[in-house]
C-alpha cells in the first residue's frame, strides 16, 4: 500500500490531517516531513516502487517551499508523474494559476472548519485511489 507525503511545517495542520485520516479510515500510511528538502531528501531515498500514493505540499514553509519543491518534483522525470495536491491557506488568484503552471495537480485551500476538513480528506483521497488513473497503472497494466 503506498505512503500518502504530506509536507507542511504547521504541526497542528499535521495534527489535524493525520485525524481526518483516521476518521476518514484511510489505511495508507501517513508521511509526515516539514519542507521541500525533507521531502526531496525523503524521495531521493525511495525506491520506485515506493513512491508516494500523491503528495500534498503547503505552499510557505522554511528552507525550500512548495513551489520550489513543486518545481523541482516536476523537472525530474523520477517523481514527475507523482500528483501533487497544493495544500494551503492562500487564496490569491495568481497563486493558485503559478501553481498550476508549475504543474500541480491540485490546488486545495485548507478548510477553517474541521468538518469540511474531513469531507476535502475524503473527497480528495477517494479521487487520488480509486477514480484517477495514474501513470504508475498504466505502467503496471500494459506489461
Amino acid at each position: 500500500m503506498h505512503t500518502i507525503l504530506i509536507v507542511d511545517d504547521d504541526p497542528e495542520d499535521k495534527f489535524l490531517l493525520q485525524i481526518a485520516f483516521k476518521e476518514n479510515q484511510i489505511a495508507n500510511p501517513l508521511v509526515f516531513l516539514s519542507d521541500g528538502l525533507e521531502l526531496i531528501q525523503y524521495l531521493e531515498q525511495s525506491q520506485d516502487a515506493d513512491l508516494p500514493l500523491y503528495i500534498m505540499l503547503d505552499l510557505n514553509m522554511p528552507r525550500m517551499n512548495g513551489r520550489e519543491a513543486l518545481m523541482k518534483l516536476k523537472s525530474d522525470t523520477s517523481w514527475s508523474a507523482i500528483p501533487l495536491l497544493i495544500y494551503t491557506t492562500s487564496a490569491n488568484i495568481s497563486e493558485i494559476c503559478e501553481c498550476y503552471r508549475l504543474g500541480a495537480n491540485c490546488y486545495l485551500i485548507k478548510p477553517s472548519d474541521y468538518e469540511e476538513l474531513i469531507r476535502l480528506v475524503a473527497q480528495n483521497h477517494a479521487f487520488w485511489s480509486q477514480a484517477a488513473v495514474l501513470c504508475e497503472e498504466l505502467t503496471v497494466t500494459s506489461k
